[in-house]
């Protein structure tokens, strides 16, 4: 049904604070990215943590918020969040429900807590009670439906006024990101970011050779076949590795990294192969290449940690992530604060919209350009394994602080504020090319 004109702008007067920002591609000028058939380069032995003398296995060293004794015990109950939240969704979604509007799995509440507008039927009741078992649960009354939400969304969208819309998962309204030098047409409505140009170059240039710091026959910076996530291609990162549909293996990087047919190359000038599947409305593509299920871990220069791949998993508001860049290297602290984001290019994939927003605890880093593609994820309970979330996008102009890992530079910007692919909606949408594919685990 139409939202009425008194409602629609009741919904925009809703909106938290509006920020008008430069949108930016995390990908620094120069970069190609592409990849050929992977047929691997022999056996390729995994990282033995410690394996480089006086190097302990890197910590989160981030504090630990909500009150919680170590990342390891916020972990263990965000997981079980998690898996309560995508059980709930999973079963409204199997019932045809439209009442759930949104879900917020934040760790330091130690409660999900489901937005459903209107009344909660008596089998969805009957199921979020039997997840109560496992966590505490709190239904609270959402004052719009995620369809009402979203036709605001879309139409804020479609004006011009704003360059990124999500729907809040408390159901009060929506959140956006004005558009650099737009009108506003209504009061202020939100705080999410934007998606932008996929300007970094593609001409299949190779990059200049790098070499492992500490003589390594690969690292983080120069990465051999089967590849791993989170490693150096041309001018971006290495993204998750995947099983298309075909069956055929293949490492993900951002579409913005390069258009398909062009050739992507490893950190030390190596062709990895060609980019398919390229995909700018969830800024995805994929890099015909052997790949691995493990992410490197650790610091931007590093031949020894890395980490296996346990699965793929969704967002959900308040989650904690990390993520993983061949400039940055592992930047963890940092908290999701949006889902189900869209720009106007991939505004009609409603309500599979790609992107999730997320912000440095202390607003003081985060990742940078040559970032661009690299996994952004979570962790089991025990921090052994990680667990697929997305894939790095761009960053916002309003939100620039020093790098980490490879320094700032004039074709290096670090951004606070950053957003994300959710890798999950992409594999499950049917207009993305790489519907139907697998995450590859270690």
């Amino acid at each position: 049904m139409r939202t009425p004109p008194r409602r629609r702008g009741r919904l925009a007067a809703l909106a938290l604070t509006l920020a008008t920002a430069s949108l930016l591609a995390l990908t620094p000028t120069g970069g190609a990215t592409a990849a050929l058939p992977g047929t691997g380069a022999g056996p390729k032995p995994v990282p033995s943590p410690g394996a480089q003398a006086g190097r302990p296995f890197p910590a989160i060293a981030d504090p630990v918020p909500g009150g919680f004794g170590s990342w390891q015990e916020l972990f263990t109950v965000q997981q079980r969040l998690n898996a309560a939240a995508s059980s709930i969704k999973q079963a409204a979604d199997a019932a045809g429900h439209t009442g759930l509007t949104g879900i917020i799995a934040a760790p330091e509440n130690r409660e999900l807590r489901v937005y459903w507008h209107g009344a909660v039927p008596a089998d969805m009741r009957k199921h979020i009670e039997n997840r109560a078992a496992a966590v505490p649960v709190s239904v609270l009354p959402a004052e719009y439906s995620k369809a009402e939400l979203g036709a605001e969304a879309r139409r804020l969208l479609a004006s011009g006024s704003v360059s990124l819309a999500s729907t809040r998962a408390d159901g009060k309204g929506v959140d956006v990101r004005r558009a650099p030098g737009a009108t506003v047409e209504k009061p202020a409505v939100g705080g999410v970011p934007a998606f932008t140009d996929p300007a970094a170059s593609t001409a299949g240039s190779a990059p200049v050779p790098l070499s492992c710091a500490d003589g390594a026959a690969y690292c983080r910076e120069d990465d051999i076949s089967p590849y791993y996530a989170g490693a150096r291609t041309s001018g971006c990162t290495t993204g998750w590795p995947v099983r298309l549909r075909t069956g055929a293996r293949a490492i993900l990087t951002a579409a913005h990294c390069g258009g398909s047919g062009t050739t992507a190359y490893d950190g030390g000038g190596d062709v990895m192969g060609t980019v398919e599947n390229h995909d700018p409305f969830f800024d995805l593509e994929s890099i015909n290449t052997n790949a691995n299920g493990r992410m490197w871990d650790g610091w931007w220069q590093n031949s020894t940690f890395t980490k296996p791949v346990h699965g793929l998993g969704n967002s959900w508001v308040g989650n904690w992530i990390c993520m993983s860049g061949s400039r940055s290297g592992t930047l963890c602290g940092l908290q999701v604060t949006q889902v189900n984001a869209s720009n106007l290019a991939s505004a009609s994939s409603w309500p599979n919209w790609p992107y999730s927003v997320a912000a440095a605890h202390d607003a003081s880093f985060g990742p940078g350009n040559g970032d661009s593609g690299g996994p952004t994820f979570d962790l089991t309970g025990d921090l052994e394994r990680v667990i697929a979330k997305g894939s790095v996008s761009h960053g916002y102009g309003d939100a620039e602080v020093p790098c980490k890992g490879q320094p700032s530079s004039s074709t290096r910007k670090c951004y606070w504020l950053f957003a994300y692919t959710e890798v999950y909606t992409a594999f499950n949408d049917p207009i993305s090319p790489l519907f139907g594919s697998e995450v590859i685990t270690g």
